[in-house]
């Protein structure tokens, strides 16, 4: 029941903070007319204690608990922290490392910050998932530093086939929300814009 009043609260302030309407062009360079940009979520602090019960949850129904959660730096960056924070008052201990998209040229050189032990189980997490290209990246990593993957995590799937790919590579693939939970609210907020512009211009200057 806690589990489904998070998920909405988040739903709802994901639709106030995050969705994005109108031509945009993704990171895999394809054209979209909706836009998840989630770091406006998970960087506010409504937002970060959400996204930590959230995924904590569906990391606590695995069947094998992870040590560490992980995932490609940035988009994985916020989520990371606000789970392993809401893990440690419920007195679960949770590491957090992250996946740079390169080594590192200078000091340590690391390609993965606090890695866990090899053979450690863990749980990457990413924002949005289109292509999957950025997940793919973190799965690498973690497998390079011969961590066990139990699951991946993902705030938002897209539906434009990363999720395929992911399942390529993982047993478990748990996204919070596909785009088909949104379908309603993006065309909600279109009837809105279309009445808007369609209004007479005097009763638009007046409003």
């Amino acid at each position: 029941m806690k589990n489904d009043r998070t998920k909405a609260a988040l739903k709802s302030l994901l639709v106030e903070r995050s969705l994005v309407l109108g031509p945009i062009t993704l990171s895999n360079g394809s054209e979209s007319n909706h836009y998840f940009n989630c770091k406006n979520t998970t960087l506010s602090s409504e937002g970060a204690s959400l996204v930590g019960d959230a995924v904590l949850d569906e990391i606590q129904n695995l069947p094998e608990r992870p040590t560490a959660i992980g995932g490609l730096t940035h988009g994985a960056d916020p989520i990371i922290g606000a789970v392993m924070m809401r893990a440690r008052e419920q007195g679960i201990k949770l590491d957090g490392f992250y996946v740079r998209k390169e080594p590192k040229k200078h000091g340590t050189k690391n390609f993965i910050e606090n890695a866990p032990i090899p053979g450690a189980g863990v749980v990457i997490v990413d924002d949005v998932v289109t292509s999957g290209s950025s997940v793919l990246q973190a799965i690498e990593g973690a497998k390079r530093a011969e961590c066990r993957i139990l699951a991946v995590i993902t705030i938002v799937d897209r539906l434009e086939g990363g999720a395929d790919k992911i399942k390529a590579q993982v047993s478990r693939y748990i996204p919070l929300y596909t785009l088909d939970d949104f379908r309603a609210e993006i065309e909600h907020i279109k009837c809105q814009e279309n009445t808007t512009n369609s209004a007479p211009l005097l009763a638009r200057a007046s409003m």
